[in-house]
């Protein structure tokens, strides 16, 4: 067993494809079918049951299967650990940001790229859902996210709060709307943010309670396209003030919700997980550019 078999071994279970995990890995799948049978053997006992294309754990494949991920991360925390021994003279940070929120935030990249040249920050964009699983995973150092209550698994940083607006047509209909509660919105088509942004769970819920169910008419990752469609229809998007104020006004109504729906934004890290020295320069950077908290997040938590 090496390491680089359980990786193999790993991502062929994460990828569900021989294929997939070969482009992943930049490997040939016939050197991740000799990983797989190498730890097949080294175990004595089958770890993948093939049904056509689908792959499947059997029992044996599970436990080597978390057995692996925890070695895989145990070994990545050494790696960062010994590098800290070089303090912050060098260093990699990997940084989550939903892509509709990259544009308030990159001062606090070009502060931290200032203050520490020789750290590298790699950026990884996707719904807040989704980076904060890869935050708990340890693929992510730390990322922003938009917080809907307290969750015990990661210490957080408020670092934002503005409301929500439905974003309309500027049409009469609207045009005069100082607010509107949301069941007036029921019939019209929601055009809303793909599953994994927190936002959209937001809203669905929110319907939920007022006693409808949201029509869905189109959902993207991008919030151009949101707007594009909300320009060019009858139906209705939901976005944060700060996207609503890079809109044309003259093409939207922009107008506040009954509900008071917040987009409260904060910076999120593991509990669990060993908290690296570029990390921690990060969260300082953070700390000191936004003091939107009471108290200061404690970093090597």
């Amino acid at each position: 067993m090496t390491m680089k078999e359980l990786q193999y071994f790993v991502t062929l279970v994460h990828t569900k494809s021989f294929t997939k995990a070969s482009e992943q890995l930049f490997v040939t799948q016939p050197t991740i079918s000799k990983a797989l049978k190498s730890l097949e053997s080294a175990y004595a006992q089958a770890l993948i049951y093939r049904n056509g294309r689908e792959l499947t754990l059997t029992d044996a494949g599970e436990i080597v299967f978390q057995y692996a991920q925890s070695i895989l991360f145990q070994q990545k925390e050494l790696e960062v650990r010994l590098s800290d021994l070089q303090q912050l003279k060098q260093g990699k940070i990997t940084l989550g940001i939903p892509p509709m929120v990259g544009h308030l935030y990159t001062h606090l990249i070009q502060e931290f790229s200032l203050q520490y040249p020789n750290i590298e920050v790699s950026i990884v964009e996707n719904g807040s859902r989704k980076l904060e699983g890869a935050v708990l995973e340890g693929k992510i150092d730390i990322s922003i996210t938009m917080l809907t209550k307290p969750d015990s698994r990661f210490n957080s940083w408020p670092i934002g709060n503005y409301p929500i607006l439905a974003v309309l047509p500027n049409t009469q209909q609207w045009s005069d709307r100082k607010e509107l509660d949301i069941v007036e919105l029921k019939e019209l088509p929601f055009y809303l943010y793909n599953p994994e942004f927190i936002i959209s769970e937001v809203i669905t819920e929110m319907c939920l309670e007022h006693g409808f169910s949201p029509k869905i008419g189109v959902r993207s990752s991008q919030w151009d396209f949101l707007a594009a469609m909300v320009k060019s229809g009858m139906g209705v998007s939901f976005m944060p003030e700060p996207i609503c104020r890079r809109l044309n006004n003259q093409d939207y109504c922009f107008v506040p919700i009954k509900q008071n729906i917040r987009w409260e934004l904060a910076a999120i890290w593991s509990k669990e997980h060993y908290v690296s020295k570029a990390s921690e320069a990060m969260l300082n950077v953070i700390r000191n550019t936004n003091k939107l908290g009471t108290n200061s997040p404690n970093v090597s938590a």
